[in-house]
């Protein structure tokens, strides 16, 4: 083994680069530095090398350079580095191609970094050697930078930045597949603590990837995308103000978790494949979630919570590539296209808006709201779809526009149900009143196919329902308790079943069956 090991350089030292170049083989590196622009520079070659830094408590503009290739079973570094304006970079490979047992280094990299303008490159390159790699990088101060680039196999790569304006970029696995493994169990956690205006993105390729982003304070960004095989974890968590949270995941069995507790936050989800589930969660004011969904049995919850806003909103840009409704508090958009699809939504608090479309077959969707000002509006197309509501408070109206055009989308005019195929199943239950909201508690249901129910509850004053049933075997049952109810209920074909119920003054019923 040979060493080389420097400690306390000389003064004319710190002005300079130092370098360490070993032999192949076990080899170790420690250099220590105190002063102002310090560089070190150390380049091993061979397996097991190890590299230790530390620059000066109160150095300014220090530098560390670490170049390790541990052919074989891999190396290890560690820079600590204190002072403003500190830039590292570790560059690790290692393709000796072991299996199966292999436990030493295989490239761990650690970075610590205290104080302003840090930066922190580390890329890893281990391919076929089993597990291990792992890079963990810490910083605290204003405008620090990470970015880790790890390839196949095991790697983990641990982030916490603490401090304004931080940017954290995680990339793991399967750069363009040459060491074809492909691309293995990446982990990747990044904090972010401080006042606003911090960045993380995380791309994990395949497989068995999990990821953990987690801000507090405002106008942050996170953006996780997996891409292929199974079980894929994304959980982001965000406890600021102006946030928004971006998860793309494309396999099966994947998992998204987005949590959002101030105002102004929008959360995009888009899941492709079967059995994904999808969680988002936003209790604040003027929030918005998007969730797409694509593929076979997959699930979406959305849960909303504001406090407060104008409830007197006219008009959506649904449709439109828009996710904040102007007019709205809060926002939720759900478009799911496959078979055996859910979609849950509760909302609760003033002027929430839920759409929720659906395209296929055995798909089911449940909305709740409870506040003032509430409008939803459910469209399922496909065969054994059901559709429940349930709504409660002031100004709430089962309905909304369906594609609004601008200019064109009031939503007094609007229509609220849509279940084209057969076997579909339609529960609204509302309680509350309407007074100018939409002009009512408007209910708009539309079933086209066989063996359709439709079953609308209404307590209150102002209240609408419209129910149009065209097939088969088609039932509606319809109660309105209130004052200045108005039913009506259209049905063809043969078998059709209607009941209506309605309690108070000034109501008006029509049914017309087999037109």
């Amino acid at each position: 083994m040979k060493k080389t090991i420097l400690t306390s350089v000389s003064a004319l030292a710190l002005l300079a680069a130092t370098s360490a170049f070993a032999d192949p083989g076990n080899n170790t590196s420690t250099v220590n530095q105190s002063g102002t622009n310090s560089q070190a520079n150390v380049s091993q070659g061979g397996s097991d090398a190890v590299s230790t830094i530390t620059q000066g408590s109160s150095g300014d503009s220090n530098i560390a350079n670490v170049n390790q290739d541990g052919s074989l079973l891999g190396d290890s570094s560690s820079i600590d580095q204190e002072g403003s304006g500190n830039h590292a970079n570790v560059t690790q490979a290692d393709d000796g191609s072991s299996c199966c047992g292999a436990t030493v280094p295989i490239d761990t990299s650690t970075v610590n970094q205290t104080g302003d303008g840090n930066t922190a490159d580390v890329t890893q390159n281990t391919w076929t050697a089993e597990l291990n790699t792992n890079s963990d990088v810490e910083q605290s101060g204003n405008g620090n930078q990470a970015t880790v680039m790890q390839v196949d196999d095991g790697q983990d790569s641990t982030i916490d930045q603490i401090s304004d304006g931080n940017i954290a970029n995680v990339t793991q696995g399967n750069t363009a597949t040459p060491g074809v493994d492909n691309s293995f169990a990446n982990r990747s956690t990044v904090t972010q603590e401080g006042v606003g205006n911090h960045v993380a993105t995380v791309l994990q390729d395949s497989t068995d990837n999990l990821s953990n982003v987690t801000q507090s304070g405002d106008s942050d960004t996170a953006s996780v995308d997996q891409t292929g095989s199974a079980a894929n974890a994304s959980t982001v968590s965000q406890s600021g103000a102006f946030d928004d949270a971006t998860v793309t995941q494309n396999g099966f069995v994947n998992s998204s978790d987005v949590s959002q507790s101030a105002g102004s936050n929008s959360a995009v989800v888009s899941q492709t494949g079967e059995f994904n589930t999808s969680s988002v969660t936003e209790s604040a004011n003027f929030n918005a979630a998007r969730v797409t969904q694509n593929g076979t049995s997959n699930n979406s919850t959305v849960n909303q919570n504001s406090g407060s806003g104008s409830v007197f909103y006219t008009s959506t840009e649904l449709g439109e590539a828009v996710l904040n409704d102007p007019n709205a508090t809060s926002y939720v958009d759900v478009q799911q296209v496959g078979s055996s699809l859910g979609s849950v939504v509760n909302t609760s608090g003033t002027s929430n808006f839920a759409f929720v479309q659906q395209s296929g077959s055995g798909n089911t969707s449940d909305v709740e709201s409870s506040g003032d000002g509430n409008a939803a509006f459910v469209e399922q197309a496909g065969s054994g779809n059901s559709s429940t509501f349930a709504q409660s408070g002031h100004w709430t109206n089962m309905t909304t526009s369906e594609f609004p055009a601008t200019g064109d989308n009031d939503i007094a005019h609007a229509q609220g149900v849509h279940q084209l195929g057969n076997d579909n199943t339609s529960t609204i239950a509302q309680t509350g009143n309407s007074t100018i909201f939409g002009a009512t508690e408007l209910v708009d249901v539309f079933q086209s196919g066989d063996g359709n129910i439709s079953d609308v509850a209404q307590g209150g004053t102002d209240n609408l329902a419209d129910v149009d049933q065209t097939g088969n075997l088609n039932q509606s049952f319809l109660t309105q308790t209130g004052i200045d109810d108005s039913a009506t209920v259209l049905q063809g074909s043969s078998g059709n079943v209607s009941y209506i119920t309605q309690g108070g003054s000034n109501n008006t019923a029509t049914v017309t069956q087999g037109h």
